[in-house]
């Protein structure tokens, strides 16, 4: 009985400290001036479209605003551009939208490495924090992002 006290307060321990090593790093002011527009348009996107508990209302008025920011970042080749997209692998944006995300940073190859494995141990600030519950990625896209860069695969997005 005592080993498995202290097994649990063990890994209680391990597990309180791995949530302290987050300490969110600062994205430019170039890369903040791209992605808190975005992310401002897809909270409010989001509360239009669903109910509280998920359910769908309808079409938002802010999908096409969304979508023209987020298109926009994806062909920003800038080291700005490179920080949003890394952002971006952190926060749901669709599934489409998320395939050809994930592709885009595949295709701009292994110097988005470091920027990938940083945010998806801490996500940077961005100032409009926390996140709505539908805006908040899942955790996939930035593995899914590093196995096809690890892999040199190549990709085309609509």
């Amino acid at each position: 009985m005592k080993i498995m006290t202290n097994t649990i307060i063990c890994i209680l321990l391990v597990t309180a400290a791995s949530a302290d090593d987050c300490k969110p790093s600062k994205l430019s002011d170039q890369a903040i001036k791209l992605i808190k527009p975005l992310m401002e348009l897809r909270v409010r996107q989001n509360k239009e479209q669903f109910t509280e508990d998920g359910r769908w209302r309808g079409e938002s008025q802010y999908t096409p605003d969304v979508e023209k920011r987020f298109y926009s970042i994806l062909k920003n080749r800038s080291k700005a551009g490179d920080e949003a997209v890394a952002y971006l692998l952190n926060v749901y944006m669709g599934e489409h939208s998320g395939e050809e995300l994930v592709c885009e940073v595949i295709n701009r190859g292994k110097r988005m490495l470091p920027l990938i494995r940083e945010y998806k141990k801490c996500i940077p600030l961005i100032g409009i924090e926390p996140l709505h519950k539908f805006v908040r990625g899942s955790g996939y896209l930035p593995q899914y992002a590093e196995e096809g860069i690890l892999k040199d695969e190549k990709c085309t997005h609509e």
